[in-house]
């Protein structure tokens, strides 16, 4: 997803805490309840649901299943049934399980979306606040965001590939701030100074593309491991969730130690990605609340004239 940051922040209750080892080949194969259930304790942590955390309005990834659903749901396995959700991870050099690649072949299909972006990142290694905005976008990248929670509240930003110079329009809130539209880079310092990342790579494809790089990555290397986390029902609607986890060794350079995800029920698409560092500490959020596919977005959008938007005609270049 080009630049980023790494940051800390306090540890959560973690899923994973790295300290035991990791099959490569994690899958239930047994049919016995009992059995099952002696494996599913063979991995650390909380078991159950993505939740919705009411303090952050983010889902907390982190306390993933309860051990009570793990149980109900080796209850539930018949003779001759191998457990369907649980998926295996790949042998090396296989493309990675189909849950992950699926995600391309259904964002090919999606021209244009709309959803609630929100994201919070540990950025310098600091937590930052909960942000949220509006965010249109239309294929190849054109992207423009408006700012309704969090620090920047009001904030709009928009990005047209190959317009002002392939630099970005942002409109700042406040009496003087916003009587001028500043044209800046997308990675410019300014942006990084409050993200993991540049504003270019928000966006449900470049999300795929981050964890395709290094699933297959992995997969080639036989380094990955994937998990169904099971049914999803955070705010974001229906979905599975999974996890992919990476090798613990930063220096194989990898984006991160593991990664969760809210795949949506219909749109196949991930609506909730929770990353964690090599100490298996969260580091950033992001979700895509009340996702639409496709709908009749045109060029009065991503057109700064629009009279729904706010720049001003006055430009200042940084």
């Amino acid at each position: 997803m080009g630049r980023h940051r790494r940051g800390v922040t306090t540890d959560r209750d973690n899923f994973c805490d790295g300290s035991a080892a990791l099959s490569h080949d994690y899958f239930f194969s047994c049919l016995d309840p009992s059995q099952m259930l002696a494996q599913v304790r063979l991995e650390p942590g909380n078991w159950g649901t993505p939740h919705f955390s009411a303090s952050s309005g983010l889902i907390d990834m982190t306390s993933m299943v309860t051990f009570e659903a793990a149980r109900k749901r080796a209850g539930s396995v018949t003779a001759g049934i191998a457990l369907a959700v649980a998926l295996t991870s790949p042998a090396a050099g296989q493309e990675p399980a189909p849950v992950l690649s699926d995600m391309e072949a259904a964002y090919a299909r999606v021209q244009s979306y709309t959803a609630r972006f929100v994201r919070q990142e540990v950025v310098d290694g600091a937590l930052r606040p909960r942000e949220e905005a509006l965010l249109k976008f239309q294929r190849p990248g054109s992207i423009y965001l408006r700012w309704t929670a969090g620090r920047p509240a009001g904030r709009e930003i928009l990005f047209v590939p190959g317009q002002n110079g392939d630099r970005m329009l942002v409109r700042e809130p406040g009496l003087f701030a916003s009587l001028a539209t500043i044209v800046m880079a997308p990675d410019s310092p300014r942006v990084l100074e409050e993200s993991r990342h540049p504003v270019t790579d928000i966006g449900i494809g470049r999300l795929i593309g981050l964890i395709l790089d290094n699933a297959r990555r992995a997969a080639a290397a036989g380094d990955l491991v994937v998990r169904d986390l099971g049914a999803s029902a955070g705010p974001e609607g229906p979905g599975r969730g999974v996890e992919m986890v990476l090798p613990a060794q930063a220096d194989k350079g990898y984006y991160c130690r593991r990664l969760a995800l809210v795949i949506g029920e219909s749109s196949g698409l991930p609506l909730r990605a929770v990353i964690y560092d090599w100490a298996d500490r969260m580091v950033a959020e992001y979700g895509y609340l009340d996702l639409k596919l496709d709908p009749p977005l045109g060029a009065r959008d991503f057109d700064p004239a629009n009279p729904e938007y706010a720049f001003p005609r006055w430009k200042i270049s940084r």
